[in-house]
């Protein structure tokens, strides 16, 4: 019997069922689950007029405004090009300010404003209804362990 490969997934498209063959290749595993939490988050954020780019913005500096554009691009794991298109967009539509840093006028630091804050928090409540239902059936102990087990193999990625 000829075994036929399912076609590749449109972006943007569900992936195709689980193959058994990738089921035990753990790199297979976490691209597949990121495809779907891609999928889900671009499906969630576009209903609320924004997209993921400007979503790890909002997100970064929820968390801690008033950091440099390196510090964004790091966390936000996105492109300077696209990180730089974002915030000038950002900026215009009052979600951000960028301020020249005080000891250094080369370096710029970015807030959030309070329309920002606003808009992080209403989609806050989406991602975080996203992330219970990842963690469906879980204890908290297997959430921790969870997210314990995923920051070890960034760390190992990261060697």
């Amino acid at each position: 019997m000829k075994r036929v490969k399912p076609a590749a997934a449109k972006h943007g498209s569900r992936p195709p069922p689980a193959d058994p063959l990738f089921d035990d290749f753990l790199p297979h595993l976490i691209t597949r689950l990121a495809f779907e939490l891609d999928g889900d988050l671009r499906d969630k954020l576009r209903r609320e007029g924004i997209n993921v780019t400007r979503w790890r913005i909002l997100a970064v500096l929820a968390m801690g405004d008033g950091i440099t554009i390196k510090e964004i691009i790091h966390r936000a794991m996105t492109q300077q090009s696209a990180l730089s298109r974002a915030l000038m967009s950002m900026e215009h539509e009052g979600y951000v300010r960028r301020v020249p840093r005080r000891d250094d006028a080369r370096c710029v630091e970015v807030f959030l404003t309070d329309r920002g804050r606003g808009l992080f928090d209403s989609l806050n409540i989406v991602v975080r209804r996203r992330e219970k239902r990842l963690l469906e059936g879980f204890s908290a102990r297997d959430t921790a362990a969870a997210f314990a087990l995923v920051r070890r193999l960034i760390g190992n990625m990261a060697k």
